[in-house]
């Protein structure tokens, strides 16, 4: 699959924060679910290895499940010719997920 134009922002608690509610209004998001959830992979492969603050610590799981979801969703929405030929850059995963990201990042 072809990556997404990345999304220029810092990695950091508040700029994820920022990307999950982009998540839940996607029609006032400058951004698309898949460069969001591309960007939580980067995020999180920056610091998988390293001691990261305590802060990043703490959010990495989540960060994990967005990119996670993200590719099961795909897997378990469409059928292998239907990705071959989908604009991922339009589907969008359901909005209720970014809610719930949201409360578990702030936990």
């Amino acid at each position: 699959m072809k990556l997404s134009k990345p999304i220029e922002m810092d990695y950091s608690k508040e700029n994820f924060l920022v990307l999950l509610s982009y998540g839940e209004n996607t029609e006032k998001s400058p951004y698309t679910h898949k460069q969001i959830a591309e960007w939580c992979e980067r995020f999180w492969n920056e610091y998988c290895d390293i001691d990261a603050p305590e802060i990043i610590e703490k959010i990495m799981p989540v960060l994990a499940d967005v990119e996670t979801q993200w590719d099961l969703y795909l897997a378990n929405t469409y059928s292998l010719s239907e990705l071959q030929q989908l604009d991922c850059e339009s589907v969008c995963l359901p909005v209720e997920w970014f809610k719930n990201w949201s409360a578990e990042a702030n936990a």
